[in-house]
């Protein structure tokens, strides 16, 4: 995440996401969220973050989604017209659930020399205590790179330049293994069908981290982002039924279910 991704198409299409699962369920534990930004510092080799045009209301975007969630699109339009974008504006602004704590300390290895690898898996380890403290209290997590999720085996390891752009599963079994539920943001590529490369993603995470993923959620709008649920084993009938109700709701318009194809539980 970038301070200049700050409002753009795809906040509101998350934000969005992440305000509908937290939100209280008959008979289900309530949702304080926690935020894990992976900041890391702004580029400029290309025009990202410059997807604002839905916040013109009369636009076709903006008369498509502003009913999906009318304050949060007020509350991102407010930010983006008042020159304000950045992370630590999205955690003051009232974009997020109330409650919820965000952690956007930024990590970056640029600095490093690129053969000192111990200090750079030392920088990134540190950088991650530092945000499973921060959202500690938190029921949901939200995990938020630039480019999406890679197994620990991955061809280019973590301590790598450019691997900050990246959530490694082992820093999201973190939060798993202290019976948090996880959402993680994936970019979607070319490299295979969309649907494909959401069964691949779920599939390493089963693999890898023992956790069975309820599904993932595809946004399209713009450029395909797929965000993937990891539910702990006392969330989960809870976030199924969130889930189930997505579909139903008018955001069943706008956002596509994958379903993890290694499990029955959502039928229909």
């Amino acid at each position: 995440m970038q301070d200049r991704y700050a409002g753009d198409l795809g906040d509101f299409l998350k934000l969005g996401l992440l305000r509908w699962l937290v939100s209280p369920v008959p008979d289900a534990p309530v949702h304080r969220l926690g935020v894990v930004w992976y900041r890391v510092p702004d580029e400029y080799h290309n025009g990202d973050g410059k997807h604002v045009a839905y916040l013109d209301p009369t636009s076709a975007a903006g008369q498509d989604l502003r009913p999906l969630d009318p304050d949060l699109y007020d509350r991102l339009r407010e930010m983006v017209e008042g020159g304000h974008r950045s992370i630590g504006s999205l955690s003051t602004s009232g974009v997020l659930p109330p409650g919820s704590i965000s952690y956007g300390g930024t990590l970056s290895l640029s600095d490093l020399a690129t053969a000192d690898r111990v200090a750079r898996i030392t920088r990134r380890q540190r950088w991650i205590e530092d945000a499973a403290a921060a959202v500690e209290p938190c029921s949901l997590v939200f995990v938020d790179p630039d480019n999406g999720l890679r197994r620990d085996d991955h061809a280019v390891p973590s301590h790598r330049n450019k691997a900050e752009k990246h959530s490694y599963l082992s820093e999201i079994g973190r939060f798993l293994e202290r019976g948090q539920s996880v959402v993680a943001y994936h970019h979607a590529d070319r490299s295979e069908p969309v649907p494909d490369q959401a069964q691949a993603r779920m599939r390493d995470i089963n693999d890898q981290l023992g956790v069975e993923p309820l599904a993932a959620v595809r946004a399209s709008r713009g450029t395909t982002r797929l965000f993937i649920v990891m539910p702990a084993a006392d969330h989960r009938r809870g976030l199924e039924a969130r889930l189930r109700a997505l579909l139903l709701s008018d955001w069943g318009s706008e956002l596509r279910l994958y379903r993890w194809q290694g499990s029955a539980r959502l039928a229909g």
